[in-house]
């Protein structure tokens, strides 16, 4: 997952946040999404035929449709090996933005900052490819908008960091500007900090290796834009705006 670097957030237009049909169903969408990418990366090719069978009468039958975007439903429908590489990367980093929206429904606790989401966990706990989905989704219950904007607040903190470091690639009093932020202190319980500052994989953010910031880096992307779009800030999944 990757980003182009956004310096000053923009005034845009509110819209209201979408219902708790809307959540389930981009849920659903997002673990079709991260099944076909998944599928494109399997060594038996009959194996990966059958699950993007699957998930193709799934649809059909739970009927969700709706909820897709065009260049998600494209992707989904299209052949096996026809997908380039980096439609794949950004399809199987959608696990990350499927886990807060599952957390939003209560189906599923947000790993740490810098551990991935378990990609077949986090669809099956809100009903992938289940013949009775929606009678199983049927107890479903969201959470509060205040909750959500509690979470909110955390992930932009976490998202801002390390895009931050990447402007500045310096160490810093993360705790501190967890109580002090521009836009309001977050708490940071559960956020493991090293010597201060932000910690990934057990180390201050500034001694973590190039593949572990980056893992992170693209975690925190994917998270943002779900808790975003969670929270109205615009109905289209991908114009979702991330700007830290």
């Amino acid at each position: 997952m990757t980003e182009e670097p956004v310096d000053d957030l923009e005034d845009d237009e509110d819209y209201p946040p979408p219902p708790l049909e809307r959540v389930r169903d981009r849920a659903w969408v997002l673990s079709c999404v991260v099944a076909r990418a998944f599928a494109e990366t399997f060594d038996d090719r009959a194996e990966a035929a059958t699950l993007q069978s699957r998930i193709l009468t799934w649809i059909h039958d739970v009927g969700f449709d709706d909820e897709f975007e065009y260049e998600e439903r494209e992707m989904v429908e299209a052949d096996l090996g026809s997908l380039d590489q980096q439609t794949v990367v950004n399809g199987t980093w959608r696990s990350e933005s499927l886990a807060v929206l599952a957390w939003a429904l209560g189906r599923y606790e947000v790993p740490a900052h810098d551990e991935l989401a378990d990609p077949s966990g986090v669809a099956h706990s809100v009903g992938f490819l289940a013949e009775n989905a929606r009678d199983e989704a049927s107890d479903l219950e969201l959470r509060s908008e205040e909750e959500i904007a509690a979470r909110g607040a955390v992930l932009l903190g976490l998202h801002w960091r390390v895009r931050d470091f990447t402007i500045r690639p310096e160490a810093m009093d993360f705790a501190e500007f967890a109580r002090d932020s521009w836009f309001g202190g977050f708490p940071l319980e559960g956020i493991a900090l090293a010597d201060g500052d932000l910690s990934i994989d057990g180390v201050p953010i500034a001694d973590a290796p190039q593949e572990s910031f980056d893992r992170c880096q693209s975690i925190a992307v994917e998270r943002h834009q779900a808790v975003n779009w969670l929270q109205g800030c615009n109905p289209v999944f991908s114009e979702v705006d991330t700007s830290t």
